[in-house]
């Protein structure tokens, strides 16, 4: 028999949940994607391979079909989260809300202005975890989607504050908050990455990897794997790699 307690809870929650489903709760608060960007920025990554990143993330953001991709998903929030060593803070842009391209061209400059804090080994799952924490704050989506990018496989390694969160389990998390992780490998280290971000990363409808061997093609990468997860029918229809 369902004690009182926790009857009353599943009441709430399914009150809550439904009163999120109308329509009228959905027009007001629930963007139609909620996109983080999770970057490496561990200390494989020289300093002119992380200015390159951050240069491509807003030339993608200024792409005319990029843009354009953004217009026709409805309504697109997009924040940026630079990842490291697990012992060293995260750094992370605000989030904008791309209803124009002005808004687009503040959030690239957001990012081309950000000052490098992060370095150290390579926190795969302190990084995704902590794109997860951006998409909690960024509130009711109707899709949420983590575009993450690194060069090497992720490095466990003790915390300050505690363990570091095992990949399995950021995974995890994200399966049940129903995310999707999209990659994009650099192998120019390890041929074997994109394999690893295939088996140990991706989640979610639709969920792929592109793998590029040099950070040359970076860039174009980079554009081509926001239009295909940006617009629904191009993911739903593309589906895993």
């Amino acid at each position: 028999m369902i004690g009182v307690g926790r009857y009353a809870g599943f009441l709430f929650r399914t009150i809550f949940c439904l009163a999120l489903l109308s329509p009228g709760a959905q027009s007001q608060s629930c963007v139609d994607l909620a996109l983080v960007l999770a970057v490496d920025g561990s200390s494989s990554i020289d300093a002119a391979e992380y200015r390159f990143q951050q240069q491509a993330i807003s030339a993608s953001l200024r792409d005319p079909e990029v843009l354009d991709v953004m217009a026709s998903a409805g309504t697109v929030a997009i924040a940026v989260v630079f990842w490291g060593d697990p012992n060293r803070p995260i750094q992370e842009s605000e989030t904008v809300v791309i209803d124009d391209p002005a808004d687009a061209e503040r959030l690239a400059g957001i990012v081309e202005g950000l000052p490098r804090q992060v370095l150290g080994n390579t926190g795969l799952s302190t990084g995704l975890a902590a794109a997860l924490d951006k998409l909690e704050t960024m509130g009711c989506a109707r899709r949420s989607v983590i575009n993450v990018s690194g060069d090497g496989k992720g490095t466990i390694l003790s915390r300050q504050k505690g363990p570091s969160p095992r990949l399995e389990e950021v995974r995890a998390r994200a399966d049940t908050a129903g995310v999707t992780i999209n990659a994009l490998a650099v192998s120019n280290e390890e041929p074997d990455l994109g394999a690893y971000y295939e088996q140990k990363v991706i989640t979610g409808p639709g969920a792929f990897v592109m793998d590029i061997k040099t950070y040359d093609d970076y860039a174009l990468a980079l554009r081509r794997k926001l239009i295909r997860e940006i617009a629904p029918m191009v993911v739903s229809r593309l589906g895993a790699r």
